[in-house]
């Protein structure tokens, strides 16, 4: 005969052991104890989980004579029944928020000033339950504890717990939810950037603009020079179009940290957005200077990428051509780069052999890129090997059936060849 009891202490169990067995903690050694003393009892087993429900659990084996019969009816009497393991509340399934809360506070006497072990345990539960995907339970049960108790949650940095819900809800689609969350890890973390980036960076994913402008500027009350938060403020408003406003926001940021490369970046940025290309030119140039070793590859890629295609756009395309080779010294497979150069070599810097070069250099990285076929199709043309620009206007038309370009280059290619042909056959006759 067996019986499993749950406690929501570790004390709560020991008191009942010592109580009703006489054990303490100096004879029970490995969580397991077998008593000598004890008519009808074989077995003393403690466990922080049983049936996948966290707690402090005690195993009890009894003999089938009659003292451990007597001594197991004996054992149940002195607990509720919601302690023995078949009636422990345990929702596996989504209950309503008021059936939750009440069966929480009767399993965990949440109505008592509760210790921090108490809290402890019914944390515990809930992350099983994360960990089972019974979101939507965690989250109840995570606000019940905000509610009563949220200095518990404070400590230790368990309102990540809020983050983690609300990447899930947003993957699902449950914005509302996932506002609660990140709402919740804010009011947790006042004094923190973290919540407010968090928070921000949601809101922007989610086309909601205006609340992350709101949100950005409360932020920064309290945290002025953030470079995230002023990033994710700039992005806001250039999404709504709030362009003049941005660029005026990063002139007085400026002001202040005239040596940040981050900031003169974001400047670059945002003036390459409203067509002043020259001017975001020299933004992204006092970036570079201002470098420092703290920058990654990344960043400094970043800026190479910005004035590559800012002087395009001033038809500076020899420098445009020099930047993105110092792009492709970091990233030599990128797709986007190998095209724009080979584009650049072909319809602007007239360097077919270089615009070859680049384009098979693009397909070799990415053989199923459509607009690579096509470019070297083009490519083809112009060098009048016509067989080769067949095949891969073809393919990129495989690649890319509704693409009108291609479709018009093949067009083109045809009544080439019709040209050709009847060329060739007037070469043939002989004349009358």
């Amino acid at each position: 005969m067996h019986l499993n009891i749950f406690f929501i202490t570790g004390k709560e169990r020991l008191d009942f052991l010592k109580t009703n067995f006489h054990i303490d903690e100096t004879n029970i050694k490995n969580k397991q104890f077998v008593p000598e003393e004890i008519s009808g009892l074989k077995e003393v087993k403690l466990s922080n989980s049983s049936q996948g429900i966290p707690g402090y659990w005690l195993a009890l084996s009894f003999d089938t004579t009659p003292a451990g019969q007597q001594l197991s009816a004996a054992v149940k009497g002195k607990v509720s029944s919601g302690q023995l393991e078949k009636n422990v509340f345990f929702p596996r399934e989504l209950l309503g928020k008021k059936a939750l809360e009440q069966g929480w506070t009767e399993k965990y006497r949440l109505y008592e000033k509760a210790p921090d072990e108490v809290w402890k345990s019914f944390f515990n539960e809930l992350k099983a339950h994360m960990k089972g995907k019974r979101h939507d339970n965690a989250f109840y049960g995570l606000l019940l504890i905000l509610q009563h108790n949220p200095f518990f949650l404070k400590r230790y940095r368990r309102f990540y717990q809020f983050e983690e819900l609300a990447y899930h809800y947003e993957e699902v689609g449950q914005l509302s939810k996932a506002i609660r969350c990140l709402k919740a890890h804010l009011l947790l973390q006042p004094n923190s950037v973290e919540p407010y980036l968090n928070m921000s960076s949601f809101y922007i994913m989610n086309e909601m603009e205006e609340e992350a402008i709101s949100l950005c500027k409360e932020a920064l009350k309290k945290n002025p020079d953030n470079p995230y938060l002023i990033s994710n403020l700039i992005l806001a408003l250039s999404n709504l179009g709030s362009y003049e406003y941005a660029v005026d926001y990063m002139r007085t940021v400026l002001k202040s940290q005239p040596e940040s490369s981050y900031f003169w970046k974001l400047m670059g940025d945002v003036l390459y957005e409203v067509e002043k290309s020259a001017e975001a030119i020299d933004c992204y140039r006092k970036a570079l200077q201002s470098l420092n070793d703290k920058m990654d590859e990344e960043f400094v890629v970043d800026l190479y990428n910005g004035i590559a295609a800012a002087s395009y756009e001033v038809e500076n395309y020899q420098e445009a051509a020099e930047y993105y080779q110092k792009v492709l010294v970091h990233c030599p497979s990128d797709p986007y780069v190998l095209l724009s150069l080979s584009q650049i070599h072909f319809y602007k810097l007239d360097n077919v052999k270089e615009a070859l070069k680049y384009s098979k250099l693009l397909l070799e990285k990415a053989p199923e890129n459509g607009y690579g076929h096509y470019q070297l199709g083009l490519v083809y043309i112009k060098l009048e090997h016509f067989e080769k620009a067949k095949w891969h206007l073809y393919r990129a038309k495989k690649i890319m059936p509704y693409y009108e370009p291609v479709i018009e280059a093949i067009h083109y290619l045809k009544q080439a060849d019709k040209i050709i042909k009847l060329h060739e056959s007037f070469q043939g006759k002989k004349p009358q």
